[in-house]
């Protein structure tokens, strides 16, 4: 998109109406389909009301049926905020403190420096832990096997307090909720999210088990020609990244946020304070000021990516307004910051351009 269309777009007052902001959002998310070769599903809600939301492609590359706002997709990484919401509850219930450390929690596994890691440097990416080769998923693998996996490779780590995304953080923190309420990951998650919330398609993916609709990811590779992703055991990223959703789903998980069904507001506190030192993490999510308007409003976000399926979860906090971009190849980059030719940044920038400044 160039920059005359961002800087029209972005022109369009809210007081327009539904109409005026749909008709915005729809230009946008266009031009990203005509050039940049979007498939998924976009919504966009204005507390807690869906003013936009269609999906674009195909669920498979070959003889795939039309993705509608009802089709599934993998969420990768936002699992892992249903992870540390589920940890904060156990928090405050008093079966866990943050500065429990993993020799206490989970004494069976042999983990350097299992002493000082707690569950507040899992949380944050901080415990000096590697990350796992992409060989792991090849083969079926339960957490502990994960684990043990991963350490034996003795891959590089930034060290010890110092900040390093990886998804073996989060299995030991869904190891953690097992092992405290003596129910599996998935039975959690059910009990806390999936019931209470009605998320009526939202569940967990299994290597050659996918629920129908399911949106299968695929990639462009360097002679821009798109590629199935391979038919992996993704389930190995269990707590981390294992979960499919729907946009609607995410939206309810969103919803529910802002009051106290989730979390407290003590908990929210501490689950969104960002650690500059840590790359500008919270517990799973990252808060901040967008400072690419004047407005700076703040936002709370969740990306997630997995080969071609790659996702973000936006909500920005004071106007309580929700973008979600579920798609399912790699032309969309939930990682971008700045670029305002990116999907997620020009709807950011739409959304945030009458907010007041701060």
């Amino acid at each position: 998109m160039n920059n005359y269309l961002i800087s029209l777009l972005l022109t369009f007052p809210f007081f327009l109406g539904a109409q005026g902001i749909q008709e915005s959002i729809k230009t946008v998310v266009q031009d990203h389909i005509e050039h940049h070769q979007f498939s998924g599903t976009v919504l966009v809600a204005d507390q807690g009301t869906v003013i936009y939301q269609e999906a674009f492609g195909r669920t498979q590359l070959e003889e795939g049926e039309v993705i509608t706002p009802e089709s599934v997709f993998g969420i990768a990484s936002i699992t892992k905020m249903l992870t540390a919401i589920r940890i904060l509850q156990l928090v405050e219930t008093e079966q866990l403190n943050l500065e429990d450390n993993l020799a206490t929690l989970l004494p069976d596994l042999d983990i350097p420096k299992n002493r000082k890691i707690t569950v507040h440097h899992l949380l944050l990416h901080i415990s000096g832990l590697p990350n796992e080769s992409d060989l792991i998923y090849l083969q079926k693998r339960n957490p502990a096997e994960f684990i043990q996996e991963v350490l034996a490779q003795k891959g590089k780590s930034a060290g010890f307090g110092k900040y390093n995304y990886n998804n073996v953080d989060y299995v030991l923190l869904g190891m953690i909720i097992e092992r405290l309420t003596q129910k599996s990951w998935e039975d959690n998650i059910e009990e806390q999210f999936i019931k209470p919330l009605k998320l009526e398609k939202t569940g967990f993916l299994a290597k050659d088990n996918y629920p129908q609709g399911f949106a299968y990811a695929y990639q462009f590779d360097q002679q821009n020609q798109p590629v199935q992703d391979p038919d992996f055991h993704i389930e190995n990223f269990y707590a981390a990244g294992n979960m499919y959703s729907t946009a609607a789903d995410l939206l309810k998980i969103d919803q529910a946020m802002y009051g106290d069904q989730l979390l407290q507001e003590e908990s929210k506190a501490i689950m969104f304070k960002s650690y500059p030192a840590y790359n500008y993490t919270g517990y799973s999510v990252w808060t901040y000021r967008y400072p690419f308007v004047k407005s700076q409003p703040k936002i709370m976000e969740r990306r997630g990516g997995i080969l071609g399926a790659n996702v973000v979860l936006i909500r920005l906090l004071e106007s309580q307004q929700t973008i979600i971009i579920l798609s399912n190849n790699n032309a969309f980059n939930p990682d971008s910051f700045g670029d305002e030719t990116n999907l997620r940044e020009a709807l950011i920038r739409l959304l945030a351009k009458e907010a007041p400044e701060k």
